[in-house]
């Protein structure tokens, strides 16, 4: 074997110290990065720190605590807040929704009773049923389950495999476990020997949806920035009152010290002091050039609610702004936006593209809730549209979308069966 040494050149990007710097800054919360800037500034005899004015009045009427509360991280916490602050219009009810997202277990189940979470929040238990079956609608499938069964078969009517015998399984799932076979296909009117087909159509369910999520308390701090409607339509700039600030006092190098390793020190510190304050200042030029960018494409959103929300993904805001996609993640995590009305998480600007029919233009989940919420609102209410007639009437208008995908949306909408709609109607 005769072995052969060979020469190339290939081109490798790498981060240099001050963007590895500018990049961890962004990702900061203004919490976080005050605390780092203050360990600087007592290290640094060149920094002068001031903390935000904003902390002072932390839990103040000065910015929306609840929704902050909601979105510091992609957590589980923040996960489903994100959906409550787009299904829910009522204050009762998204209030109501937010205590519900409180009482989540790690495994995504609640750990309170419906009952008691009434109690607390002072509303009839009825009106918090009706809120956990909205909630019971959100991605993915199977948060907000009281119990391993409901779970289970929240995801296998997702899934559309909830056949009564898989119905009957779930609902006796210590029978499934102490091997009482025979118990079983008594319930389900079926041979001992078809209870292991039943149960392999439950295997690829998953018991623990919130799992998937860091479940991390989230911590309460005012928006980042601030979006006004003015004349000429939507602006925005940022917060500067919940930015710490530094100054850079170059006035304190003196080179009239004798110690040349002493001179060489105060010119590192005064370089780390100055590249500190770049990164400071693109951190807030990051910021305020995304928040531009979402607040420009979702004006309709900020108008009108969510289901004017247009297609928007992390690759087209980077595209926009010439960087790249995990920049733009690092400068939505955890950021809030004051509006005239309420604060609002940057994610919520985001919203996944739903398919439709070939050349039509593509339109956004929440615009794809909003056309299920108004076919069901203008039908005739002896008469109510089936799932499968929205998906016809879905499919005129150039939209594609499964039965089960309508029938989710309805759940997450809050909405009722076309069957006891209609048992309503006739009723009343």
């Amino acid at each position: 074997m005769q072995l052969v040494q060979t020469v190339s050149q290939r081109q490798v990007m790498q981060m240099g110290g001050q963007m590895l710097q500018s990049l961890s800054i962004l990702g900061m919360s203004s919490d976080d990065l005050s605390d780092h800037l203050a360990e600087q500034a007592e290290s640094n005899p060149f920094l002068r720190y001031r903390p935000p004015a904003a902390f002072a009045a932390r839990g103040g009427e000065s910015f929306d605590a609840v929704a902050a509360v909601a979105a510091d991280r992609p957590s589980l916490m923040a996960h489903v807040a994100e959906q409550i602050e787009l299904a829910f219009d009522d204050p009762a009810d998204h209030m109501l929704a937010l205590r519900f997202a409180e009482a989540l277990e790690p495994t995504g189940w609640l750990g309170l009773g419906v009952e008691t979470l009434a109690l607390q929040a002072g509303v009839p238990q009825a009106r918090a049923e009706a809120v956990l079956t909205r909630l019971q609608g959100f991605e993915p499938t199977g948060l907000f389950a009281r119990s391993l069964a409901e779970c289970l078969t929240l995801q296998a009517r997702e899934a559309d495999i909830l056949t009564w015998e898989v119905e009957m399984l779930l609902a006796n799932l210590d029978l499934l476990a102490e091997g009482r076979t025979a118990e079983l296909a008594d319930l389900c009117d079926c041979e001992p020997s078809d209870i292991p087909d039943i149960a392999a159509q439950i295997r690829g369910l998953d018991p623990k949806p919130g799992l998937a999520f860091d479940h991390v308390p989230a911590a309460v701090f005012p928006p980042d920035l601030i979006a006004t409607r003015g004349p000429g339509g939507w602006t925005v700039e940022l917060n500067r009152a919940t930015t710490p600030t530094i100054t850079v006092q170059e006035d304190g190098l003196t080179e009239s010290v004798a110690d040349l390793a002493a001179r060489k020190a105060r010119r590192k510190a005064l370089a780390e002091a100055r590249a500190l304050a770049l990164a400071i200042e693109r951190r807030g030029d990051t910021l305020l050039r995304t928040a531009a960018v979402l607040v420009a494409r979702q004006g309709a959103f900020l108008d009108s609610g969510p289901a004017r929300l247009t297609p928007l993904t992390l690759e087209d805001v980077a595209t926009e702004l010439g960087v790249h996609a995990s920049t733009v993640s690092r400068a939505v995590s955890g950021r809030m936006i004051q509006t005239p009305t309420r604060a609002l998480p940057l994610r919520a600007f985001f919203s996944r593209p739903v398919s439709t029919a070939a050349g039509a233009p593509a339109i956004s989940r929440d615009r794809a809730l909003g056309f299920v919420e108004e076919a069901v609102r203008r039908e005739d209410p002896k008469n109510p549209l089936s799932d499968d007639a929205i998906v016809a009437l879905a499919e005129r208008s150039g939209l594609q979308l499964a039965r089960r995908t309508v029938a989710k949306y309805r759940s997450t909408l809050g909405l009722a069966s076309s069957y006891e709609r209609r048992r309503r109607a006739l009723a009343g």
